[in-house]
């Protein structure tokens, strides 16, 4: 067991001081025009095999390349709704894609868009290299207090999965633990889930963490001989900035927040200083006001920088950073993101389910484009989900054989198909509503 982790930090060592090298040695009045270059060279391949921009060219809406910033701060702002309804437009038809992902969280739109393996191979020295700001190495053991949708489902996929999840992940020093049931139930078992595989270091949903922390404040003592290098919280932030201190307290290490999205690979994680660091080596990020004009708390707006099967051109993610520091335009690092509030459903006062595990539920068919939850005052939930076709009586069974994996009851909630979703006065569609 100690020889495939060892083996995996001498194969990423090189990777990793070439990305300190690099943040180290460039300067931060340098930041825009090192990514003004780095576009240019993408955007030569995008306007070519991407239709969405290739059709902009074409009309001469935007140039063939950029010779400043302020060029590429006028291409269109592009939404998550407007690419699900489009993704063969913004698709990079150069070569097929190797895999799909699909996003989740705390909206009931879950966009399907298309990978290459070249895009985490390029992405991973960024995850060391922030990870590095606490003493983490890719060697160190991993708790992981999360969902996977590819435990989900039926079939030899599915055994694969589990094998590589319940027997490959220890191997090289991971240990998976389902954020799905949040019952203190399953948040003791977990604590003594982490007492025994004794990581140097646990990664799970923020809220899921503060949760964790309270079920096994009891364990405090013993969770501070583990000596932890820091507890990280990603796909939503704290509640409040005291949940943070509580996980603080009672795991005795240091609590970091990852700023990533599932279409986006890393975007940024905050450093001991305080801050979050941008990986602007691989995106350009924008913070602007609802009028799209520079803003120093607003809107973010991400552009990536490395070749993508679904290049993200001023894609807007939904968020709002603040307090930002740039080099003119480019975010290079800020204080804090809002707009991530990823809600439980409780199907009793004991038992919060976690939005992942729904939508991981729900979201595996292509056919489906978004979802909704509906409840009343008493707790009766129903399912409603908006299709491009007509779900058939196979459609609706498998999203129930999947619902069951996560919690049994979930699979008798009622399922209805509806070509309209309830949305919020900003136009958003949440994926948990009160009747």
């Amino acid at each position: 067991m100690f020889f495939l982790p060892q083996l995996r930090e001498r194969k990423i060592k090189p990777h990793l001081e070439k990305e300190k090298t690099f943040y180290q040695n460039m300067k931060i009045d340098q930041v825009e025009s090192y990514q003004l270059q780095r576009f240019n060279k993408e955007w030569e391949k995008i306007q070519i095999h991407v239709d969405f921009y290739k059709n902009l060219v074409n009309k001469k809406e935007v140039p063939r390349a950029f010779d400043s910033f302020e060029q590429i701060n006028e291409l269109p702002i592009i939404t998550r709704d407007f690419v699900s309804e489009n993704i063969h437009l913004f698709t990079n038809k150069s070569k097929e894609a190797d895999s799909f992902g699909t996003t989740g969280g705390s909206t009931g739109n879950p966009l399907q868009f298309p990978k290459w393996h070249s895009e985490a191979v390029h992405c991973e020295p960024s995850v060391w290299y922030v990870r590095d700001f606490y003493g983490v190495k890719r060697s160190d053991k991993m708790f992981r207090l999360w969902g996977h949708s590819h435990t989900l489902g039926k079939g030899l996929t599915r055994v694969k999965n589990k094998l590589k999840f319940d027997i490959g992940l220890p191997l090289i020093g991971f240990k998976r633990f389902s954020a799905y049931d949040l019952s203190e139930e399953k948040l003791k078992e977990a604590g003594e889930e982490i007492l025994k595989f004794k990581p140097k270091y646990i990664i799970g949903y923020s809220k899921a963490l503060f949760m964790l922390a309270k079920a096994n404040e009891d364990k405090k003592e013993i969770f501070h001989q583990l000596n932890l290098k820091v507890v990280l919280g990603a796909a939503e932030g704290f509640e409040r900035s005291e949940d943070r201190e509580f996980v603080t307290e009672i795991f005795g290490c240091p609590v970091g927040l990852q700023y990533a999205a599932m279409e986006t690979n890393y975007i940024a994680q905050t450093h001991p200083d305080g801050e979050y660091k941008v990986l602007w080596k691989n995106n350009i990020l924008e913070c602007v006001d609802d009028n799209g004009n520079p803003a120093e708390t607003g809107r973010i707006i991400l552009t990536s920088l490395y070749p993508r099967a679904f290049p993200l051109v001023r894609y807007e993610l939904g968020d709002i950073i603040s307090e930002c520091k740039k080099d003119k335009h480019s975010v290079y690092s800020f204080k804090e993101v809002k707009g991530r509030d990823n809600d439980f459903l409780m199907l009793d006062d004991n038992t919060p389910i976690h939005s992942e595990g729904i939508t991981h539920a729900i979201k595996f068919s292509d056919k489906i484009i978004a979802y909704q939850i509906r409840y009343t005052t008493n707790n009766i939930y129903t399912i409603y989900v908006k299709s491009k076709e007509k779900l058939m009586k196979q459609d609706i069974e498998e999203i129930r054989f999947r619902l069951k994996q996560v919690d049994e009851r979930l699979a008798q909630l009622e399922i209805r198909q509806s070509q309209s979703l309830r949305q919020t006065v900003a136009g958003k569609t949440k994926w948990l509503v009160e009747e």
